[in-house]
């Protein structure tokens, strides 16, 4: 079995947190798979967990905002995120036209990545129509550069912020526009943190820049996660 498939395996065995509310974890699971094996996700098996489980936190804590999915491809991450705190707006951002170009810092790993992956906003919201509330939904199509900021005053407060921008200036303009919006206690999410250099390292310049010390915390092989202006100590 290959590397690749190890890890995917490896990464569907459930985290102790995760074993708390075992009612919630099924039904994580099962959305998971659906939107997986439908084509709306490519995100591993606890990647898609983690979503729908930060966005139940946010939501049984009361942090304030909506949920932010920037790289959102077919919905896959959107959704998860909606299903997991369905009386909040999401907000989607996708190119639905594949990647941009990687630059000089994005590594070997990028190199012939750009312009793949290409999603569909109508994939999108069928996949929303089926699993969760289109009448929260508000999808912008384009690059980032032009659709981030000319929307940062319309979506406001942010609970949670997934950030799947695959290289470092992606992540670096998703960190810039959309992290002061974030509430403290919210949670933001970096899916290619241990895949792409380019990716890690805005991650962490830009946390240095914001004075931002949380626990940077693993999901799996790729995927880290942090919770904004909570003490060292606090689990999740």
């Amino acid at each position: 079995m290959s590397l690749s498939r190890l890890a995917w395996h490896r990464d569907k065995l459930p985290r102790p947190e995760e074993l708390r509310d075992l009612g919630a974890y099924r039904r994580r699971c099962r959305l998971h798979r659906e939107l997986y094996e439908g084509g709306w996700t490519m995100l591993g098996p606890r990647r898609g967990r983690t979503l729908h489980r930060l966005a139940q936190e946010v939501d049984r804590a009361g942090v304030p905002g909506v949920l932010v999915d920037c790289g959102a491809w077919n919905g896959g991450s959107t959704i998860l995120l909606s299903a997991g705190a369905p009386k909040r707006e999401v907000w989607a951002f996708d190119s639905f036209q594949g990647l941009p170009t990687p630059g000089e810092l994005d590594g070997r790993q990028s190199e012939g990545l750009g312009g793949e992956l290409i999603a569909s906003e109508q994939k999108l919201r069928a996949g929303f129509e089926r699993f969760a509330d289109p009448a929260r939904l508000h999808v912008r199509a384009g690059w980032f550069e032009e659709t981030l900021e000319v929307a940062a005053d319309e979506v406001g407060p942010v609970a949670v912020l997934h950030c799947d921008g695959d290289w470092y200036d992606s992540v670096l303009l998703t960190l810039e526009v959309m992290y002061p919006l974030v509430s403290p206690g919210g949670f933001v999410v970096i899916d290619d943190y241990g895949t792409f250099p380019g990716a890690q390292r805005a991650t962490d310049e830009y946390r240095l820049r914001a004075g931002d010390s949380a626990p940077l915390r693993r999901i799996d092989h790729t995927g880290h996660y942090w919770r904004k202006g909570t003490a060292p100590s606090a689990a999740l």
